[in-house]
């Protein structure tokens, strides 16, 4: 099968489906203006895809299937950043809720704001992030199950533009699960932070939720629903071998992808620098990503932030292809990014958007998660006190830069 993904005069790119397997055909004068486009294609035609169905390719579950309106959105997004230098969130995160069935030790999302979006501010924010241009909406919390008006969101976003991902801690996720296909999610991520059972439930303050975890994410798949497994990488995590561990419980339960996060020094964790992956860390989860990509035939797809934020994939999405919206309606880079370029209720996510991208900080390429920079930490994280209420202003982080403090 071979699909016109765009077909523009200087441009032509087709897609050629045979058997599961894709390549791409790029051509015409522009072509080799595009190398950022073309590292792209390379990646989706190299590694293991994280579903082939009967209709749709599906390379990853933040990319919109093959064959689709959303996934020709994806490619003329890139080529506008490309060609028009216009910068797109291809990606949003949107924390509807504050609330968590879940006490984690390495909470993102703590000290924050209880306030939450109405049901039509948040639509209000889906359309104009459908009117950017961005291709994948991803619906966060603390645990978004714990909005009743959760279909309602889900179903607001065109699938013709966008794809609605969901991300859940899993302790309602089996009494969910049909109301949340009925409206059209594309997938579901649950997070899952330890293989071990009694670990995962210590480490989330909830006896019984790696059993809940797994109901649920049978529940999907009986469903239909394509389902991911997130988790994150601390040290002791890599040394330890308990990453692949995860990845074989993923692989026996059938999901379609596992991403694995770095630790990530915020929100709880803010100033635990120590939790930082070191070099030699990264690498080994670099070696991690490629081995289990390799096999095209076999377990899940996965997606490992050391090397998918890096340069070898496609460096910090932070402010430059995403950004996130809080439950109370702060626009920041990233879910991990304690800093605020504007609430949506006072400036609306457009202005915002434009602030964030504008900024000398976040206006060009990084090819790392600045959240792990000591350079990044130092200029703007170590400015935060711990009884600051997050996210935190970029206006006043740079009044205390310029004081010194």
């Amino acid at each position: 099968m071979r699909v016109t993904l765009v077909d523009k005069p200087g441009v032509r790119l087709e897609a050629v489906v045979n058997e599961g397997e894709v390549s791409f055909e790029l051509s015409g004068r522009l072509a080799r203006l595009l190398s950022p486009l073309k590292k792209l294609l390379r990646h989706l035609e190299e590694e293991k895809p994280a579903a082939v169905l009967e209709d749709r390719i599906v390379f990853s579950l933040y990319l919109p299937p093959l064959p689709s309106k959303a996934f020709i959105r994806l490619i003329k997004a890139r080529l506008k950043s490309e060609l028009l230098r216009r910068r797109i969130p291809e990606a949003i995160t949107m924390a509807v809720t504050a609330r968590c069935p879940c006490n984690c030790v390495h909470c993102s999302a703590a000290r924050r704001s209880r306030k939450e979006l109405s049901t039509k501010e948040w639509k209000e924010v889906i359309e104009d992030a459908l009117d950017l241009g961005t291709y994948n909406v991803t619906f966060t919390g603390g645990d978004p199950l714990l909005r009743e008006d959760l279909p309602e969101l889900i179903s607001s976003v065109d699938p013709d533009k966008a794809i609605a991902a969901v991300f859940t801690a899993g302790y309602n996720l089996r009494e969910r699960v049909d109301e949340l296909a009925e409206a059209g999610v594309y997938a579901v991520h649950v997070s899952i932070d330890s293989p071990d059972p009694e670990e995962h439930d210590e480490l989330r303050g909830v006896p019984g939720l790696f059993d809940r975890c797994l109901e649920g994410i049978r529940a999907c798949l009986d469903a239909g629903v394509l389902v991911g497994i997130s988790t994150y990488a601390t040290p002791e995590a890599v040394e330890t071998g308990k990453v692949e561990d995860l990845l074989r419980l993923a692989a026996r339960l059938g999901v379609h992808e596992v991403t694995v996060f770095d630790a990530v020094p915020t929100g709880r964790l803010l100033h635990r620098e120590d939790v930082i992956l070191s070099k030699r860390h990264r690498e080994e989860l670099v070696d991690l990503h490629l081995r289990w990509n390799r096999d095209k035939r076999s377990g899940p797809r996965v997606s490992v932030m050391s090397y998918v934020n890096s340069r070898h994939g496609s460096g910090c999405f932070a402010g430059y292809v995403q950004c996130h919206v809080t439950n109370d309606g702060e626009v920041t880079p990233c879910d991990f990014t304690p800093i605020s370029f504007g609430n949506v209720r006072e400036v609306g996510l457009k202005k915002a958007w434009k602030r964030l991208t504008s900024h000398p900080e976040w206006k060009r390429w990084s090819d790392r998660c600045r959240m792990q920079d000591p350079r990044f930490r130092r200029r703007y994280i170590r400015k935060i006190s711990p009884e600051d209420r997050l996210p935190i202003r970029i206006e006043e982080l740079e009044r205390r830069a310029g004081e010194g403090s």
